[in-house]
C-alpha cells in the first residue's frame, strides 16, 4: 500500500481564498504524492485563471487537477464530481475557504497507522472575522485524544457530551472509507444537497463500522468564519437536524444499542422536529423514516433552546 493522497477541493467563486487552500496542500511536509482535485463551479474565469499560474517545478511530487463544472444544480454535484475522480490510498475534503498545516498529512498517516484506524481528525484553528480584526482561536473543540467510539459520538450529537468536529477539512480517511461513507450519506438528499449532515457522517462512520477513528487535540487545520463563510450564513437548526438524522441512521445501519440516556434524547429530537415541520416547510422535506419514536420531554426542550440561544450569542461576540 503507497502513502499517495487526494486533496479534493470544490469552490464556488472563491478564487482568493481557493489559492490559499490550494497552497496549503501543495507545501505539505509529506514526502509522498499528492494530487489536489479543484472542482470549480464558478460564474467567472477568475479561479481558472488563477490556478494556472501556480507553479509545480519545485515539487514533482504534487498535481493540481482543474475540474471545470459548468452543470452544477446544487452545492453537493462538486463534491460529487471530486470523489469519482479519487484514486489513492488516502483521500479528504478540503473546504475552499480553509486550509491546512503545514503537517496535518503527515501527522494524520502516522496516527492512523499507529492505531489501525480508517479515519484521522484534528481540531481546527478558528479564524473569525469581526468589524476590527480577525480573531483567531486555537484547539476550537475540547476533547481527549485517541480514539473515538461510537458511543462517544452518539453521546457528542445527541448533545451529552463535548462536541466533536464535523468539519470535512479536519479530517483524512483511507479512500475506500471515504467513498463508502459519502454515497452512503448522499442516500439522504434532501439534507445533503445542500452540504447538511454528510460531512459528519463520513468523519465518524470508522467509529461505526469498527474500522478506527483517531482523533488529536491539536489543531493541524484552519477553519474560515468570514462574512461570506457558511458557518455564519446557514440555517444552524436545519444544520442540526441533518446531522441527527444522518447520526441515526448510522445507529440504523450497524444496530447500535443505545443507553437510556441516548434512547430519551432521540425520541425528544424527533419529537421537536416533527413538530416543526407541520409549520415549515424546509424540516418537512429533511424528515425520514426512522425505527424511533418521538416523545416529548418539555423541560429539555425548553432546556435546549436556552442552550442554543447562549451558544449563538457566545459565537457573536467571540
Amino acid at each position: 500500500m503507497d502513502n499517495s493522497v487526494t486533496v479534493v477541493i470544490p469552490t464556488f467563486n472563491r478564487p482568493k481564498l481557493v489559492i490559499r487552500a490550494i497552497n496549503s496542500v501543495i507545501n505539505q511536509d509529506f514526502q509522498g504524492k499528492i494530487f489536489c482535485i479543484v472542482v470549480d463551479s464558478s460564474t467567472n474565469l477568475d479561479t481558472e485563471n488563477n490556478i494556472k499560474k501556480i507553479d509545480l517545478q519545485k515539487n514533482r511530487n504534487r498535481d493540481v487537477v482543474y475540474i471545470k463544472n459548468n452543470n452544477s444544480s446544487f452545492p453537493i454535484d462538486n463534491w460529487i464530481l471530486g470523489t469519482e475522480k479519487i484514486d489513492t490510498t488516502y483521500a479528504k475534503f478540503l473546504c475552499d475557504d480553509d486550509w491546512l498545516e503545514i503537517n496535518f498529512i503527515s501527522k494524520l498517516i502516522n496516527k492512523m497507522k499507529e492505531n489501525k484506524a480508517g479515519t484521522g481528525i484534528s481540531n481546527i484553528k478558528l479564524h473569525k472575522e469581526n468589524k476590527k480584526e480577525i480573531k483567531v482561536i486555537d484547539k476550537y473543540y475540547t476533547y481527549e485524544t485517541g480514539l473515538v467510539s461510537y458511543s462517544s459520538v452518539i453521546d457528542s450529537y445527541l448533545k451529552l457530551s463535548d462536541i466533536l468536529p464535523a468539519t470535512p477539512t479536519a479530517s483524512l480517511m483511507l479512500t475506500e472509507k471515504l467513498k463508502e461513507s459519502f454515497f452512503f450519506a448522499l442516500e439522504h438528499y434532501e439534507c445533503t444537497k445542500q452540504l447538511f449532515g454528510f460531512d459528519f457522517l463520513m468523519n465518524y462512520y470508522c467509529s461505526f463500522d469498527k474500522s478506527g477513528i483517531f482523533i488529536t487535540e491539536e489543531s493541524l487545520a484552519n477553519s474560515w468564519a468570514g462574512k461570506d463563510s457558511m458557518t455564519l450564513n446557514i440555517n444552524l437548526a436545519l444544520l442540526s437536524y441533518c446531522n441527527f438524522f444522518a447520526l441515526l441512521r448510522l445507529i440504523n445501519k450497524f444496530q447500535i444499542k443505545l443507553g437510556s440516556k441516548q434512547l430519551e434524547q432521540i425520541q425528544n429530537t424527533l419529537f421537536v422536529i416533527r413538530l416543526k415541520s407541520i409549520f415549515k416547510k424546509e424540516y418537512k422535506e429533511i424528515l425520514l423514516d426512522v425505527p424511533f419514536k418521538s416523545k416529548a420531554n418539555f423541560y429539555k426542550i425548553i432546556k435546549n433552546l436556552i442552550k442554543r440561544i447562549l451558544i449563538k450569542i457566545k459565537y457573536k461576540f467571540i
